[in-house]
């Protein structure tokens, strides 16, 4: 697994199914007739004309150029170290139904990331929001997707099982960059509430 940063450019381009092209792009070197594997944490309520986002892949990214999406730098995922707390960080569209609002649902959001979590961390604290739709085009249709932000802090269970489930996206769109759980090592005693965004 790969670990990238990578430059968007919003004034060359915006929508989301088009933001996963341009980084699907990247990987236009492997295998033909293979789509490619990766998924990406993009917060769609950083201002900005260029916002930088992660993204986790299968293979390594090729560099080459592209105004609209730039790759800053790609690494092995290194594994995680043994600690017992994590930062976290999550941009998420939970399977709920259409009309759920994060400011009422805040009960059901932890549940449901405690579901994805299962033994192998603990919500120690957490923190919600920003929390905005994503509004974006796609066959045509003018769609629009609730989406929230988790910060917090994981006290770990499971290593192993912790490893694996931040290989893949957790809920539903990871296509519209939603899913990716980046943690971080804590040194510190988890004793309040972390505030990366």
């Amino acid at each position: 697994m790969y670990a990238s940063r990578f430059l968007l450019n919003r004034q060359k381009i915006i929508n989301p199914p088009e933001i996963r092209a341009a980084i699907a792009s990247y990987f236009k070197d492997q295998a033909p007739d293979t789509q490619p594997e990766f998924f990406y944490r993009l917060e769609w309520y950083k201002i900005g004309i260029s916002v930088p986002f992660t993204v986790y892949s299968q293979t390594a990214p090729v560099m080459h150029l592209m105004p609209e999406c730039q790759l800053l730098e790609t690494a092995e995922l290194a594994e995680l170290t043994d600690c017992k707390y994590f930062d976290f960080a999550i941009f998420a569209a939970p399977p709920f139904d259409a009309d759920w609002d994060p400011m009422k649902d805040e009960k059901r959001i932890i549940k449901w990331l405690e579901g994805e979590l299962k033994e192998a961390a603990c919500i120690a604290n957490h923190r919600l929001g920003p929390n905005n739709r994503i509004y974006y085009e796609a066959g045509g249709e003018q769609r629009q997707l609730q989406t929230v932000t988790i910060n917090g802090t994981l006290e770990v269970k499971n290593r192993a099982q912790l490893e694996k489930i931040r290989q893949k996206p957790l809920g539903t769109h990871p296509e519209l960059g939603c899913g990716l759980l980046e943690l971080t090592a804590r040194s510190e005693y988890a004793g309040k509430v972390c505030c990366r965004l």
